[in-house]
């Protein structure tokens, strides 16, 4: 998918934001563009520019700068640190953050394919250590994904993109309306997540998306083949997650099981929280490799991605993160859901969801979704 934002983000490269001038596009993602820059007494340090058209929308600029206050709250060495924040002379806000060398997971799942396990539960390991640090503040990252976490040169994981990161005290005044924007990486979303369920986002939210993560890292694929943004947001919201060992052939039954259990489809059935996870990952990784999972002053001796990068810097490819607009009808009690979707490209889409349980059963529990089918509608239906 191209990125609309990336040709207006190299123009900004070789000016000044206040103190610190643009000199290298790092990445371009859906809400904004991250630069290598340099302060005027020659200190580095990474800025992240919002998109120029959500400058004059108080809720796209609100939640960008409450990135930077709920990554620093994380209060986690693998949350990426936040320094400071400003505004350009037109008003777009922008933050200065610590400056990473090294490579995105998304960069390295494209070199290699597929990862090895040590590999890839090295980084969970770590990344779960960070969501549960997260998880204590009642922070809800809501956006894990490869592009998302970072591996060092010196083999340390950095968690980057608090943007959509839902604090719990904030959400009890948040309407729960049934038309809004959707913002996130579909192919790493949640059932209740995708299905706009804001009530039901928690922790458990973060893990399926680790989950997710895994099964990329170790199949090759996602979790639901679909071609289209929509078409993958369809499918997050009604189909269950296939099962690790049909995509990945050969993988350990106690790594498939740590895999999809993370990945049910009701929240209440995955990991009850990001240690009982961590803890049960750290038990597959003795299984799988035949001894302990190093700590992390042993990274050098277990990121192999240290001594085989990347053949081609990350940089801006374009961005898997995706803005839909989503009106839902979904009448209390009913068998069927409406919903008519618009993206920031263009595409658009009538669908009805239809409820696959059998309707004389009785209903699930308030804290779990039921099954739909999808059905497309054409425009004069």
């Amino acid at each position: 998918m191209s990125n609309p934002y990336l040709e207006k983000a190299r123009a900004l490269v070789g000016t000044t934001a206040r103190k610190w001038t643009l000199d290298h596009l790092i990445d371009v993602g859906g809400m904004a563009a991250v630069f290598k820059a340099t302060h005027r007494n020659g200190n580095q340090v990474a800025v992240k520019v919002l998109h120029q058209q959500y400058a004059n929308m108080p809720e796209a600029k609100e939640r960008f700068m409450r990135e930077g206050y709920a990554a620093n709250k994380v209060g986690h060495t693998g949350a990426v640190t936040v320094l400071d924040d400003d505004e350009l002379d037109d008003g777009t806000p922008f933050l200065v953050m610590e400056l990473l060398e090294g490579w995105p997971l998304s960069a390295r799942i494209e070199h290699q394919g597929v990862l090895p396990p040590a590999e890839i539960l090295y980084v969970c390991d770590a990344l779960l250590d960070v969501l549960a640090a997260a998880h204590d503040q009642e922070i809800i990252h809501r956006d894990i994904k490869p592009a998302n976490v970072f591996l060092t040169k010196l083999g340390q994981i950095k968690l980057l993109d608090f943007g959509l990161a839902r604090v719990l005290d904030e959400a009890k005044e948040w309407s729960l309306t049934r038309t809004g924007t959707v913002i996130g990486t579909t192919c790493y979303m949640s059932p209740e997540q995708a299905r706009g369920k804001r009530e039901l986002i928690d922790h458990r939210t973060d893990i399926f998306a680790v989950g997710a993560l895994i099964f990329r890292a170790l199949s090759g694929r996602y979790l639901h083949n679909a071609t289209t943004p929509m078409d993958q947001l369809l499918a997050a919201m009604s189909n269950p997650a296939p099962k690790l060992a049909e995509a990945a052939k050969g993988v350990h039954p106690d790594l498939a099981a740590l895999t999809d259990r993370a990945l049910a489809f009701q929240k209440t059935d995955r990991w009850p929280n990001a240690r009982a996870m961590q803890a049960a990952l750290r038990q597959v990784y003795d299984a799988v490799v035949g001894h302990p999972i190093p700590a992390p002053q042993q990274a050098d001796a277990a990121a192999s991605w240290t001594s085989n990068a990347p053949a081609v810097p990350a940089g801006p490819t374009g961005t898997d993160d995706i803005h839909v607009s989503v009106s839902m009808d979904e009448p209390e009690g009913g068998d069927s859901i409406l919903v008519e979707f618009e993206d920031d490209q263009g595409g658009k889409g009538r669908y009805e969801l239809r409820r696959k349980t059998d309707p004389t059963m009785p209903a699930v529990k308030p804290e779990e979704l039921e099954e739909f089918s999808v059905f497309g509608l054409d425009d004069d239906e």
